[in-house]
């Protein structure tokens, strides 16, 4: 009974991870909608250390739209502060690909204090943008969806990311942007 169950487990768990294969991949479906929705010429900022979307999707092309990456991993400081202002004042939208970053530095406050608040207060849509795309692909059988946000971060960045897309709705000025990054 026990090898029995065993068994089954795994399979059971095969097929359901198998099943991110079978729908379209999430950086494929988040950038056949940002060649539908994003206006051309809007100005992307995505994130430094993660694949750049939009992908190329022939007809379509990334060069449509200006695109910049953010530099997360810099040093936490005052000229940080200043620099996310800046970038984010003069953006449309803010593109993450994947959970590479958020995942770990908004749990680092002692390490990365503003970046871990920027994260937070860019979800809470305190900064101005609001949530207005988001792309899974969880492993699923027999209608039953396994959330695998917790596993370990190669087990979801690689093969079925959450690609999350903010729109910058409030159009905050970077003067407006510092002093919202300053409170915590």
């Amino acid at each position: 009974i026990c090898i029995a169950i065993v068994l089954f487990g795994t399979v059971m768990w095969a097929i359901s991870f198998f099943s991110i294969y079978t729908r379209p991949q999430t950086r494929i479906a988040s950038s056949i909608w940002m060649y539908q929705h994003i206006p051309t010429g809007s100005k992307l900022l995505t994130e430094a250390w993660d694949d750049g979307l939009p992908v190329n999707l022939a007809p379509f092309t990334p060069d449509r739209f200006q695109s910049e990456q953010l530099n997360i991993y810099d040093t936490d400081n005052e000229e940080k502060k200043v620099y996310y202002a800046e970038k984010l004042s003069g953006a449309d939208y803010v593109i993450i690909n994947s959970r590479r970053l958020y995942g770990t530095l908004i749990h680092l406050p002692e390490t990365y204090p503003l970046t871990s608040q920027y994260y937070k207060k860019l979800f809470a849509g305190t900064l101005g943008y609001k949530k207005v795309g988001e792309f899974t692909s969880y492993p699923t059988f027999l209608g039953l969806t396994i959330n695998d946000d917790a596993s370990e971060e190669t087990f979801q960045v690689y093969d079925h990311p959450k690609v999350l897309i903010f729109q910058n709705t409030k159009r905050y000025t970077k003067d407006q942007l510092i002093q919202i990054l300053s409170k915590k």
